[in-house]
């Protein structure tokens, strides 16, 4: 893969990143993946700003495209670099995995096992991007299948002094939660905390693009960059409650199929025991309505927002109230 731009030059610049891809349409095809970059002429930090990684989720293509063209190359320092569709082939037909090879891009970097167009986009951003990165930025919502209470998203680890760097990125990010999370070695996440860089995700909400996700997204994104040093203001002092989250025990799943009438909103604090739903059967009247209890406490982080649900689908995400100290002492 090639970039079609100078990433080094100062000033604003947009092209493409050249994804060579033979298909039943073209023996020759070449999909054009939309890079930009708004560089100072001066030394200075990069950060990667990234967005569509799922296809289905176009909260932070809009943020990405409204902030590349509002940012003034002679009032920042270092070097901004945006990808707003990073999964273009999946943003094009408003799909959660890649129709090309059906691979989910945030579950494809680093892999060694796998190939294929996914894995060729993952690997250039891992090695040409994040690698000359200093921070960085990927914004998700929950696409088509779920809605989140906005809310930013980092990694457990890194370390004492890293992890204190990413609760700070979070304060300045400034939505009402952050999840911390173990995460997936395959994701953008994960590339970023192999390469040493500070990085933080966010959740945007889903469903629908809403305005006050896009808001929230796109102040949170500008203050993570003042306070990172890339503008030329003091970032406003905003803060976030941390949430820890736990991929078995923090999620209530499916335990049948039909459809699933939510008795709860994102953001609402749960009890364990408490009836969050009920599943319907889809074609029988002598069948029973199935209770969903939660099993633990927290604050619903994520929802599903479409009905139709199979045994084994995911319903809740929960996060549970975490101490900020707590969270350092543990990565010692």
């Amino acid at each position: 893969m090639r970039c079609s731009i100078d990433l080094d030059c100062p000033g604003r610049r947009e092209g493409f990143v050249q994804l060579n891809h033979s298909d039943n349409r073209h023996a020759y095809g070449v999909i054009p993946i939309p890079i930009g970059v708004v560089a100072a002429d001066n030394d200075g930090p990069t950060v990667l700003l990234t967005a569509g990684n799922h296809g289905d989720e176009y909260e932070g293509i809009v943020i990405l495209q409204r902030l590349f063209r509002d940012l003034d190359p002679s009032r920042i320092r270092g070097r901004i670099i945006i990808m707003p569709s990073l999964n273009l082939p999946a943003v094009r037909v408003y799909q959660r995995t890649s129709p090309l090879d059906g691979a989910n891009m945030n579950r494809s970097f680093g892999a060694q096992d796998i190939s294929g167009p996914t894995q060729e986009i993952a690997q250039f951003v891992e090695e040409q991007l994040i690698a000359q990165s200093d921070y960085a930025i990927d914004l998700h919502s929950g696409g088509k299948m779920c809605e989140f209470s906005p809310c930013g998203y980092i990694y457990a680890g890194g370390g004492r002094k890293r992890l204190q760097n990413k609760f700070n990125a979070a304060h300045q990010f400034g939505a009402k939660y952050t999840v911390v999370v173990e995460g997936s070695p395959g994701s953008l996440s994960a590339a970023g905390e192999r390469a040493g860089v500070i990085m933080l995700s966010a959740e945007l909400g889903g469903g629908r693009i809403r305005r006050e996700n896009i808001e929230l997204g796109y102040n949170g994104t500008v203050n993570a960059l003042a306070g990172w040093d890339f503008l030329d203001h003091a970032p406003e002092e905003t803060k976030t409650i941390f949430l820890r989250s736990r991929s078995a025990s923090s999620s209530v799943m499916s335990s049948v199929g039909g459809v699933f009438e939510p008795l709860t909103d994102v953001g609402q604090q749960i009890t364990a025991g408490d009836t969050v739903g009920r599943i319907y059967p889809l074609d029988a009247l002598d069948q029973s309505v199935v209770t969903v209890n939660a099993q633990s406490s927290g604050v619903i982080i994520g929802q599903r927002t479409q009905a139709c649900v199979q045994r084994g689908d995911f319903l809740l995400h929960l996060g549970e109230s975490a101490e900020e100290s707590e969270l350092l002492h543990q990565s010692d």
